[in-house]
Protein backbone atom coordinates (compact mmCIF):
# COMPACT_ATOMS: atom_id res chain seq x y z
CA UNK A 1 0.00 0.00 0.00
CA UNK A 2 1.73 3.14 -1.05
CA UNK A 3 1.96 5.92 1.49
CA UNK A 4 -0.63 8.28 0.93
CA UNK A 5 -3.45 5.42 1.27
CA UNK A 6 -1.61 4.94 4.63
CA UNK A 7 -1.83 8.20 5.62
CA UNK A 8 -4.04 8.62 8.89
CA UNK A 9 -5.24 11.74 7.84
CA UNK A 10 -6.25 10.19 4.23
CA UNK A 11 -7.72 7.64 6.42
CA UNK A 12 -9.74 9.60 8.50
CA UNK A 13 -10.96 11.50 5.12
CA UNK A 14 -12.19 8.77 3.70
CA UNK A 15 -13.48 7.19 7.05
CA UNK A 16 -16.13 10.85 7.18
CA UNK A 17 -16.50 10.77 3.40
CA UNK A 18 -18.27 7.21 3.77
CA UNK A 19 -20.09 8.62 6.68
CA UNK A 20 -21.77 11.52 4.65
CA UNK A 21 -19.72 14.18 6.39
CA UNK A 22 -18.43 15.64 3.12
CA UNK A 23 -17.20 18.90 4.70
CA UNK A 24 -15.31 16.72 7.37
CA UNK A 25 -13.57 14.87 4.62
CA UNK A 26 -12.50 17.76 2.68
CA UNK A 27 -11.10 19.41 5.81
CA UNK A 28 -9.35 16.29 6.61
CA UNK A 29 -8.11 15.93 2.70
CA UNK A 30 -6.99 19.60 2.90
CA UNK A 31 -3.88 19.42 4.87
CA UNK A 32 -3.04 16.43 2.92
CA UNK A 33 -3.41 18.21 -0.17
CA UNK A 34 -1.49 21.48 1.05
CA UNK A 35 1.85 19.19 1.84
CA UNK A 36 1.77 17.23 -1.27
CA UNK A 37 4.92 17.80 -3.53
CA UNK A 38 3.68 15.15 -5.95
CA UNK A 39 1.58 16.65 -8.49
CA UNK A 40 -0.56 13.34 -9.26
CA UNK A 41 -0.61 12.96 -5.55
CA UNK A 42 -1.90 16.80 -5.24
CA UNK A 43 -4.40 16.27 -8.29
CA UNK A 44 -6.28 13.25 -6.43
CA UNK A 45 -6.13 15.04 -3.20
CA UNK A 46 -7.58 18.18 -4.95
CA UNK A 47 -10.11 15.91 -6.35
CA UNK A 48 -11.18 14.44 -3.44
CA UNK A 49 -11.36 17.61 -1.76
CA UNK A 50 -13.55 19.18 -4.95
CA UNK A 51 -15.86 15.75 -5.03
CA UNK A 52 -16.57 15.75 -1.01
CA UNK A 53 -17.42 19.71 -1.48
CA UNK A 54 -19.77 18.81 -4.39
CA UNK A 55 -21.83 16.52 -1.83
CA UNK A 56 -21.77 19.22 0.73
CA UNK A 57 -23.77 21.60 -1.84
CA UNK A 58 -25.95 18.62 -2.41
CA UNK A 59 -26.60 17.52 1.05
CA UNK A 60 -26.28 20.45 3.02
CA UNK A 61 -27.28 23.22 1.27
CA UNK A 62 -29.48 21.01 -1.37
CA UNK A 63 -28.19 23.05 -4.22
CA UNK A 64 -27.63 20.73 -7.05
CA UNK A 65 -26.32 23.66 -9.32
CA UNK A 66 -23.60 24.11 -7.36
CA UNK A 67 -23.36 20.09 -6.86
CA UNK A 68 -22.81 19.90 -10.72
CA UNK A 69 -20.04 23.17 -11.10
CA UNK A 70 -17.88 21.38 -8.45
CA UNK A 71 -17.89 17.83 -9.52
CA UNK A 72 -17.23 19.35 -13.12
CA UNK A 73 -13.90 20.69 -11.34
CA UNK A 74 -13.29 17.58 -9.74
CA UNK A 75 -13.63 15.48 -13.12
CA UNK A 76 -11.48 17.75 -15.04
CA UNK A 77 -8.97 17.86 -11.99
CA UNK A 78 -8.80 13.13 -12.02
CA UNK A 79 -8.98 13.42 -15.77
CA UNK A 80 -5.76 12.06 -16.98
CA UNK A 81 -4.31 10.66 -13.80
CA UNK A 82 -3.57 6.96 -14.04
CA UNK A 83 -5.87 4.16 -12.81
CA UNK A 84 -4.47 4.33 -9.64
CA UNK A 85 -2.75 6.86 -7.41
CA UNK A 86 -1.09 6.51 -4.02
CA UNK A 87 -3.02 3.09 -3.60
CA UNK A 88 -6.45 5.22 -4.67
CA UNK A 89 -8.63 3.87 -7.05
CA UNK A 90 -8.89 6.71 -9.46
CA UNK A 91 -10.91 5.21 -11.95
CA UNK A 92 -13.57 4.41 -9.50
CA UNK A 93 -13.90 7.62 -8.28
CA UNK A 94 -13.83 9.00 -11.79
CA UNK A 95 -16.86 7.03 -12.90
CA UNK A 96 -18.69 7.44 -9.18
CA UNK A 97 -18.38 11.32 -10.22
CA UNK A 98 -19.62 10.79 -13.23
CA UNK A 99 -22.81 8.43 -12.29
CA UNK A 100 -23.24 11.35 -9.74
CA UNK A 101 -23.59 14.04 -11.86
CA UNK A 102 -25.75 12.37 -14.34
CA UNK A 103 -28.27 11.31 -11.28
CA UNK A 104 -28.04 15.08 -9.90
CA UNK A 105 -28.33 16.42 -13.25
CA UNK A 106 -31.69 14.36 -13.64
CA UNK A 107 -33.37 15.18 -10.13
CA UNK A 108 -32.88 11.78 -9.26
CA UNK A 109 -29.84 11.39 -6.70
CA UNK A 110 -30.06 10.50 -3.36
CA UNK A 111 -26.81 10.74 -1.91
CA UNK A 112 -27.99 8.19 1.13
CA UNK A 113 -28.31 5.64 -1.27
CA UNK A 114 -25.77 5.96 -3.81
CA UNK A 115 -23.06 8.46 -2.96
CA UNK A 116 -20.10 8.09 -5.57
CA UNK A 117 -17.38 5.51 -4.71
CA UNK A 118 -14.24 7.68 -2.92
CA UNK A 119 -11.03 6.91 -1.68
CA UNK A 120 -11.70 3.00 -2.82
CA UNK A 121 -7.82 1.86 -1.69
CA UNK A 122 -6.62 -0.40 -4.57
CA UNK A 123 -5.40 -3.62 -3.84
Amino acid sequence: MSELARDPRFVEGVALYEASRYWHAHEAWEALWRAADDDAHRRLLQGLIQVAAALHHLTARRDAEACLRVLARARAKLDGLPEVVGGVDVRALREGAGRCAGEVARGGFDPSVAPPVCGAVAP
